[in-house]
């Protein structure tokens, strides 16, 4: 899933390791590009926690479920319109926990939602939610991260269990997009043609070792004091690249999108 487009669903169920990102992209003030985009005013407020138009709902102290009562109130401030941002995010923790007669509140809002209003569903077990609340939602079937998911999926041995292997393959490709870096913008397609073929686990070590070999090639140039100024530049832009890839991971967005995106903001 990308987030590049003026508007999001309104609604979504997902993980909650990845709410927080998810409302900070609502809220992101980069309106004609990805988002979030970590550098804005909203996404700095976003990360410290302190972003007036994003709303947390979850279980009172001592208590077992989100009461109807809670939801209400978020009827009541969901219909009045963001403090600073464009949109308004409000992230619903443990949303299984809702009993009936607050899920069945919150259907009311879900039914006719402000455009304002994005709400973000936080669950490990969504058939505990109404089918009447799961159908007004995209659900975005996170669970893991790229690294645990696949652990957790592939067998043994099928990613790189022979150790060296796979790490110097990925090695060898991260030294080529750094090169390519200097200029060879043939060079650089074909590194992303390659990307594409990626899997979501063995992109996440890319993305790891590239990011270090940006980072020591900077060192490199910063040291020499006389280093090319283009390609310092280029460096730059691709670590901000990867860093913006790593987070479009976590979001799902396919390996396909994540190699487009890194070829075009460097070309």
């Amino acid at each position: 899933m990308s987030f590049s487009s003026d508007r999001l669903s309104h609604s979504y169920i997902i993980d909650d390791t990845f709410a927080d990102t998810l409302a900070m992209a609502v809220v992101c003030g980069n309106r004609s590009g990805e988002r979030p985009c970590m550098k804005c005013s909203h996404c700095d407020k976003a990360s410290r926690h302190i972003h007036p138009d994003i709303t947390e709902v979850k279980k009172q102290d001592g208590k077992h479920i989100i009461g109807v009562d809670q939801i209400r109130a978020l009827k009541q401030d969901v219909y009045i319109v963001p403090n600073e941002a464009e949109q308004k995010a409000y992230i619903v923790r443990e949303s299984d926990s809702m009993n009936d007669n607050a899920q069945n509140a919150f259907l009311q809002i879900l039914e006719e939602p402000p455009a304002h209003a994005v709400f973000i569903l936080c669950t490990e077990n969504t058939p505990a939610l109404l089918s009447t609340v799961r159908s007004r939602c995209v659900e975005l079937k996170y669970g893991l991260s790229p690294l645990q998911e696949a652990n957790s999926q592939s067998p043994a041995g099928s990613i790189d269990d022979s150790g060296d292997a796979g790490h110097d393959e990925l090695e060898e490709l991260s030294n080529e997009f750094v090169n390519a870096l200097k200029g060879d913008h043939v060079k650089l397609m074909e590194c992303m043609f390659r990307i594409d073929k990626l899997d979501r686990y063995t992109l996440h070590n890319f993305l790891e070792i590239a990011r270090e070999k940006l980072v020591l090639s900077l060192k490199e140039i910063i040291n020499q004091g006389n280093g090319n100024s283009d390609f310092r530049k280029k460096l730059f832009l691709a670590e901000d690249a990867i860093l913006k890839s790593r987070e479009m991971l976590d979001l799902n967005v396919s390996t396909g999108n994540i190699a487009g995106y890194i070829c075009a903001s460097m070309l």
